[in-house]
C-alpha cells in the first residue's frame, strides 16, 4: 500500500522544525557561555543557560549552573534567591544532597529552625540510604541543636548511634543541652571517624519506622509549597534594616543599597508587586535612579504592561550624567520592547543606534539581523 506524499511532506517539515529548534537552542547556549566566559558573575545568564541546558537533556550540567548561580547569589548577600534556586535543584533531582543541605545551612543562618529541619531530614535519609553513616551521624548533630523538640532526636541518637554516645558522651552532652543562641550559631560538632558502625541499612529499616509517619508529614506538601520561608527572610530583613536605620546616616550608601536590592530580589523571584514597591523608593536616591528605572522597565514589560515599560526605558535615557554602559542598556531594552509590541521599525532603530556604539553589547547584532530578516519578508 502506497504511502501518502503528504504523510511524508508533514514528517519531514517536524523533523525539519526540529532541527531548526535544536540549532537555535544551540547557538543560545553558545552565545550565552561566550557572555559569561567574559561575566561569570552574571546571574541571569548564568540561569538562563541551565533552563536551555535542562531541555536538551544535559541534567547534570544544568545542575551544576544553577549551583554556581545559587552560590553567587549568597556570596552577594541575596539569600531568597539562591533558596529560589537550590530548591529548583531539589525539583530536577529531588536526591541531590548538596541542595537539599545548603537550604538547610540558608534557613539555620535565617533562624529558620523548622524549614532547617525539613531540609536536614531530607539529606539525613539520603545519607542513610547511601549507607554513609558518619554523615547521617553530622546531620543528626545539627538537627539537634536547633530543634525545639530535642528528646525525639535524643532517642533516635541513642537507639541508631549507641557506640558513638557512649565514646563521646563527655563531650557531646554538652553540647546537645546547650541553649541554642547567636553566640553559637556556628558551633560544629566533629563526627567520629574511622569507627566501625553496624550495618547501617539494616538496622534503619526497623528503628526508622517510628519516626516515618512524622517525617512524611513535614515532607507532604514541600514539592508544592510557597515560598513562606523566603517571605519570612524578606521580613527579617527588612525588620533588620528598620533597627538600624535611625543609627545610620541618610547618605550612606548602603541603606540606599537596600531597596533597590530587595527589588532585584522580588524580582528573580517573581514577585513583581513587592519588587516596584522597593524599587519606588529605591529611585528616590540619585545613585540607584539609573539601575532602578532599568529594573522597572523590565518588570513591566514581563508583565505585559509595555506603555509603562517605555515610559521607564525613556525615563532612563532622560536621566543626567548617564554612562555610555547605562545608555546602550536603556536602548537595548527599549528595542526589546518595541519588538514585543510589534513594532520592528522603532525596535530597529533602538538596536541600531546601541550598535553603532557597540557592536558586541549582548547579542543586539542577533536582534537586528532577525528582524531585518523579518522586515524584508513582509
Amino acid at each position: 500500500m502506497a504511502s501518502s506524499p503528504g504523510f511524508f511532506k508533514r514528517f519531514k517539515d517536524l523533523f525539519s522544525t526540529k532541527k531548526k529548534t535544536d540549532s537555535t537552542t544551540t547557538s543560545t547556549i553558545d552565545i550565552y557561555r561566550h557572555q559569561l566566559a567574559e561575566n561569570s558573575k552574571n546571574f541571569r545568564i548564568r540561569i538562563k543557560l541551565a533552563e536551555l541546558l535542562l531541555t536538551i537533556g544535559e541534567k547534570e550540567e544544568a545542575i551544576a549552573e544553577y549551583g554556581t548561580a545559587a552560590r553567587l547569589y549568597l556570596d552577594h548577600g541575596f539569600s531568597p534567591m539562591a533558596i529560589a534556586v537550590y530548591k529548583k535543584i531539589i525539583k530536577v533531582d529531588p536526591g541531590h544532597v548538596d541542595g537539599n543541605l545548603q537550604l538547610a545551612r540558608i534557613y539555620q543562618r535565617e533562624n529558620l529552625f523548622a524549614d532547617a529541619i525539613i531540609y536536614y531530614q531530607r539529606v539525613f535519609e539520603l545519607y542513610q540510604q547511601d549507607d554513609q553513616p558518619n554523615e547521617a551521624l553530622g546531620i543528626l548533630e545539627k538537627i539537634l541543636e536547633i530543634a525545639p523538640d530535642k528528646e525525639k532526636f535524643r532517642r533516635m541518637m541513642h537507639r541508631l548511634f549507641p557506640d558513638f554516645q557512649e565514646a563521646e558522651k563527655s563531650v557531646y552532652s554538652d553540647i546537645i543541652v546547650a541553649e541554642h543562641s547567636e553566640n553559637n550559631d556556628n558551633l560544629k560538632v566533629n563526627t567520629a571517624e574511622g569507627e566501625d558502625f553496624f550495618d547501617l541499612s539494616a538496622e534503619l529499616s526497623g528503628e526508622l519506622n517510628t519516626l516515618d509517619s512524622e517525617i512524611d508529614q513535614e515532607n507532604a506538601d514541600i514539592d508544592n509549597e510557597e515560598d513562606i520561608g523566603v517571605e519570612q527572610i524578606f521580613q527579617t530583613l527588612k525588620k533588620t534594616f528598620a533597627e538600624e536605620s535611625d543609627k545610620i546616616p541618610d547618605d550612606d550608601i548602603n541603606q540606599q543599597k537596600f531597596h533597590y536590592n530587595m527589588a532585584l530580589a522580588y524580582s528573580e523571584l517573581g514577585m513583581t508587586e513587592q519588587a516596584l514597591e522597593e524599587s519606588t523608593i529605591a529611585l528616590q536616591f540619585a545613585s540607584f535612579r539609573v539601575p532602578a528605572l532599568l529594573l522597572r522597565g523590565r518588570i513591566f514589560r514581563e508583565t505585559g504592561d509595555l506603555q509603562e515599560s517605555l515610559s521607564q526605558f525613556q525615563q532612563g535615557l532622560r536621566e543626567r550624567g548617564l554612562r555610555r554602559q547605562d545608555f546602550l542598556s536603556f536602548k537595548y531594552e527599549l528595542g526589546l520592547t518595541f519588538k514585543q509590541m510589534d513594532d520592528p521599525l522603532r525596535a530597529l532603530e533602538s538596536f541600531r543606534e546601541a550598535y553603532s556604539i557597540d557592536p558586541e553589547f549582548q547579542n543586539v547584532a542577533e536582534e537586528i539581523s532577525s528582524l531585518e530578516e523579518g522586515i524584508e519578508i513582509l
